[in-house]
């Protein structure tokens, strides 16, 4: 019986990670990520909707007093600009719990993305991104992708 609770209960936080996958730069997976309730690759994302993100169980490798947030699109190998919104850049006032930095070596924590949307010129193709969080020396504490179709 406690089996089936547990699998009951664990189903549910399965079924709504979004598929990622490591960087190519080698630098740390979250345990678990959501973006937009997104189960499938390539994730649908509305062209200048708003985008949730939710990545949980980040593990620093590095100590850093704070963290730059970033975003890369990736078109048929071509890197496409796309620049954080003012304030989101900064990991730890806009992405992280209270309190969260300074970070130190092997600390564990979340990262909230809320990014109030952003309109493309691209409609109908599907892109990789790239998100990832920088420390104050530029050296990586996460990164993951994704491919997402601009809907």
């Amino acid at each position: 019986m406690f089996k089936l609770l547990l699998i009951v209960a664990l189903v549910p936080a399965i079924l709504a990670q979004t598929p990622v996958r490591q960087c190519a730069n080698g630098a740390g997976l979250p345990q678990s990520v959501d973006i937009n309730g997104c189960t499938t690759s390539p994730c649908p994302i509305q062209n200048g909707a708003p985008i949730q993100a939710l990545a949980v169980g980040i593990t620093s490798p590095v100590a850093s007093n704070g963290m730059e947030a970033y975003i890369v699109i990736r078109l048929a190998g071509l890197q496409i600009p796309f620049p954080m919104p003012d304030g989101l850049e900064d990991a730890c006032a806009m992405g992280t719990a209270p309190g969260t930095c300074p970070i130190s070596v092997g600390q564990v924590f979340d990262y909230n993305l809320n990014h109030g949307g952003m309109a493309l010129t691209l409609t109908g193709v599907t892109v990789q991104v790239e998100v990832g969080l920088r420390a104050d020396d530029n050296s990586l504490i996460g990164c993951l992708e994704f491919d997402a179709t601009i809907v």
